[in-house]
């Protein structure tokens, strides 16, 4: 199944754009004018569409909150386009590979992370 992704509030639209542009299909919580929307609910709207979340959020990490397809956590410091761009890149490029699958798993996506697929 070919990935699609979500992302959530805080995600920047170039990055939004960089994941389109590289061929996924993706929607966000600022297309879907849904600013706010609870955590749980989120959570709800992409298991019954089968979307993998990309958030800067760390409480995704809790274990009540489970996606099917995947959550992606990006742990850049400073959370900047310059640094998470080409590092969601480099996660997009493994993943057209078939190097990563991220179903039911919480993948935190940070330099270390991409360091084991090197």
């Amino acid at each position: 199944m070919k990935c699609k992704f979500f992302c959530d509030e805080n995600i920047t639209k170039k990055l939004h754009n960089t994941i389109k542009n590289y061929g996924f299909q993706v929607d966000s919580v600022r297309n879907r004018k849904i600013f706010g929307i609870r955590n749980g609910d989120l959570i709800a709207l992409l298991n019954s569409e089968n979307f993998i979340l990309i958030t800067f959020d760390k409480d995704f990490l809790e274990q009540k909150y489970t996606v099917r397809q995947g959550i992606i956590i990006i742990d850049v410091n400073p959370n900047r386009d310059e640094f998470t761009i080409p590092l969601f890149e480099r996660f997009l490029d493994l993943l057209k590979k078939d190097k990563i699958d991220c179903t039911n798993k919480k993948i935190v996506l940070n330099q270390e992370f991409l360091s084991n697929f090197d």
